[in-house]
């Protein structure tokens, strides 16, 4: 029965996900009694569609008539269950979720009885185990990345949703008075300059501007700020040797030398230019008493005309298009470290912003929600800031964003953990589902990691002829990467596209920017299970006309992946008259070309059109990260986690004493009793039997990721290699 329903499984899901991304009508109103009806019949409909197609696939195979049955119930059962949950979702978004919630369990159940009836011997069955829980951790960031999907394409009643057509407050009679913070650290100071300029202009009544500078050892940077402030009644001060990085110094700013009569904090970072109407918008939300912050997207500028600097602006707007609004519905968005203004009393009452984190912003975000305030996210951008100009310093940033993430995972996962709202912690289960999804989808490229890792051991194993591994795991090569890993990649980039307006080429081209940055992902999510303090990524300096070996000096652990791919893919190919060879070079080929796509995009960016005043930035942006790295128990945890990797491969590639038996998911289906295998021997690579129609999709964001950027990531799959997906479509956990 387990073979009947993973063959339905492997069916219906692909449909199921294939029926999300058809065009359709967009309803002006989706709430009401009528529409929740409408939805409700069109979801049972598309159930029975869905069971139907599954029936005659499964006939066409000789499925037995028993079988069959059980299948059609399998999918019926599987789609009715979810209704109460996906109620506010399109019928093919259900769809798409509950056939792949029901492939994964399906998939896994089978996987786990397999293994323990398949004569692996006792060193590969626990190398199997070890393969299968990363397969379960592997599905659950699969399905945090796909719920973020069908909620953000399928949701048609959107109730939290600020569009420009939501009205805040009444009048200027209620509006608050701003202290808008302006903290900089080794920043050009004619940018700076430019955005206190821009501040001093913005169309509201009151409000004060502050600019702080943190720690910038050279006077000729702040000296020529303050002297504009001076002129121009702005509040300015240089810190030196001041602790804390940026969350001291605008706890500084907060205790120091905010007005006495504001009532709402803003932050903005240095490189951005604001709206006039930034403040006249956003700051009358705090009319209702219960909101604690408000934040509106990230945005950047000078990014057109280069194809580099376009991929990576749709890289980022995904988060903001996408995850944002989909955690705002659930009352779970994140503050984002500029952009946002939070109620003063707020901030103040939980002891302000938190020094040990390096994510300061999306912290206290969390922290808010907790002590019983809302958050609200604003669908529109009213500032352009600046991006990392060079591809080192996107590692940085997203090496920060990561570790920042996993020490609030690390720091909070107890108030995260599902149970009712108190007193001591307000957070719903939809908000504390949305954080703790937001954490663990940074280890989505950790587990893209591992996935390339056996894949590697497998065509090592096939190249010198044993084909152990590829026996072991014929399920895991036949029947279920494949498809993950194109219907992965064909998720991600739809949704890109569609929720950001990004051509094909340059969604795929984000993708990839997801992709690049996987490695270093990885190391801060392991990194920050263990570190003690906050720790920055230093990058190699690349010079202004990059050469191309500077960039693969510069990505070294990326370039050496790819290389050891591109050998993978060669020796899976000398044995190319099996069905193992092309097929572990296929599934080689797509996570190579992510990680060679490192030092192909640390050479864009550095060979990138800019104009002088970027150029100048970009130069000496190696400048603005310096804080040292913590190293200590955090490097033997990852030594810990990489020989658990290695071992598992390792474990998996002993010979067994009897020849493993492949599975067969049609002959059991068509009623057949699987015949025992014959002996063999087991250096003899056995050919796959099972039929291409067995195959599975993968869901999508993140690092994933991403994860556009908690961010920041992008989608890893369950028994999917390790770039089959964003990485945790990355997480913003601010810009700073």
């Amino acid at each position: 029965m387990l073979e009947t329903l993973l063959l339905a499984a492997l069916i219906a899901a692909p449909v199921g996900s294939a029926s999300l991304f058809l065009p359709g009508r967009h309803r002006a109103r989706a709430a009401g009694t009528w529409s929740v009806t409408r939805r409700f019949v069109l979801a049972v409909l598309g159930t029975v569609v869905l069971a139907a197609v599954v029936a005659g696939v499964l006939k066409l195979l000789g499925v037995s008539q028993h079988n069959l049955v059980v299948a059609a119930a399998g999918v019926v059962v599987a789609s009715l269950i979810w209704l109460p949950v996906t109620r506010r979702w399109n019928a093919r978004a259900h769809l798409c979720w509950a056939s792949t919630v029901f492939l994964f369990v399906v998939y896994l159940t089978y996987a786990l009885e397999w293994t323990f009836r398949s004569h692996l011997g006792p060193a590969s069955t626990v190398g199997g185990v070890l393969l299968w829980l990363f397969e379960v951790f592997a599905a659950l960031l699969s399905l945090a990345y796909l719920w973020e999907i069908c909620d953000a394409l399928g949701t048609e009643h959107w109730r939290r949703r600020v569009t420009s057509q939501v009205p805040f407050g009444d009048g200027d009679s209620k509006l608050p008075m701003v202290s808008l913070h302006v903290p900089a650290h080794n920043e050009p100071p004619d940018m700076v300059i430019d955005t206190l300029r821009a501040l001093t202009r913005l169309d509201y009544p009151s409000y004060e501007v502050i600019c702080i500078d943190d720690n910038t050892d050279d006077e000729q940077l702040w000296l020529p700020v303050q002297e504009w402030c001076a002129r121009h009644g702005v509040k300015f001060k240089h810190l030196e040797n001041w602790p804390g990085y940026k969350s001291g110094a605008l706890n500084y700013a907060l205790r120091n030398m905010t007005d006495p009569g504001a009532g709402v904090i803003g932050v903005v970072d240095s490189d951005y230019q604001i709206e006039p109407g930034f403040l006249r918008r956003c700051a009358p939300a705090f009319a209702d008493s219960w909101i604690g912050f408000v934040q509106s997207p990230q945005d950047y500028r000078g990014w057109e005309d280069a194809p580099y600097y376009r991929r990576l602006y749709y890289s980022y707007k995904y988060f903001f298009s996408v995850s944002q609004p989909s955690r705002n519905e659930h009352d779970g968005a994140i503050f984002a470290g500029t952009m946002g203004l939070i109620r003063r009393v707020a901030l103040e009452q939980l002891g302000g912003w938190d020094e040990w984190c390096i994510t300061e912003d999306a912290e206290l975000s969390l922290r808010l929600l907790r002590a019983g305030w809302h958050g609200l996210h604003v669908d529109r951008s009213w500032g352009k800031g600046i991006m990392p100009l060079t591809f080192e310093a996107l590692k940085g940033q997203r090496y920060r964003w990561c570790f920042g993430g996993i020490q609030i995972l690390r720091m909070h996962w107890r108030s995260l953990l599902p149970a009712p709202s108190s007193r001591a912690n307000h957070l719903s289960i939809a908000q504390r589902w949305s954080y703790l999804a937001g954490g663990i989808q940074w280890y989505g490229d950790l587990l893209g990691l591992i996935f390339f890792v056996f894949l590697l051991a497998g065509a090592f194993n096939l190249a010198t002829g044993g084909g152990e591994l590829f026996r072991k795991l014929t399920i895991y090569l036949v029947a279920a990467v494949p498809v993950m890993v194109g219907l992965g990649l064909v998720r991600a980039v739809t949704l890109l596209r569609r929720g950001t307006g990004a051509s094909w080429r340059d969604a795929v081209g984000a993708f990839f920017i997801w992709q690049s940055t996987s490695v270093v992902v990885a190391r801060a999510s392991v990194l920050g299970l263990f570190a003690r303090k906050a720790a920055f990524l230093r990058t190699p300096k690349t010079s202004e006309r990059a050469k191309w070996w500077e960039a693969l000096r510069a990505n070294w652990a990326e370039s050496s992946l790819a290389v050891l791919g591109l050998a993978g893919i060669v020796g899976a190919l000398t044995k190319w008259y099996q069905l193992s060879g092309p097929l572990l070079a296929a599934l080689l080929l797509f996570p190579t070309l992510g990680y060679a796509a490192a030092p192909f995009n640390s050479w864009a960016a550095q060979r990138a059109t800019l104009p002088a005043w970027l150029r100048e930035r970009r130069r000496t942006e190696n400048r603005r990260d310096r804080r040292a790295f913590a190293a200590g128990a955090a490097t033997g945890g990852a030594v810990v986690v990489a020989g658990v990797i290695v071992a598992a491969a390792a474990l998996l590639l002993w010979p067994s004493r009897q020849p493993v038996q492949s599975p067969n998911l049609v002959g059991p289906a068509q009623g057949a009793t699987s015949a025992p295998a014959s002996p063999q021997p087991t250096h003899t690579t056995a050919p796959a039997t099972t039929p291409a129609t067995t195959t599975t999709p993968s869901p999508t964001p993140t690092t994933v990721s991403p994860s556009p950027p908690s961010s920041p990531t992008p989608t890893t799959t369950p028994t999917s290699p390790p770039t089959a997906t964003p990485p945790a479509t990355p997480s913003v956990a601010g810009a700073g």
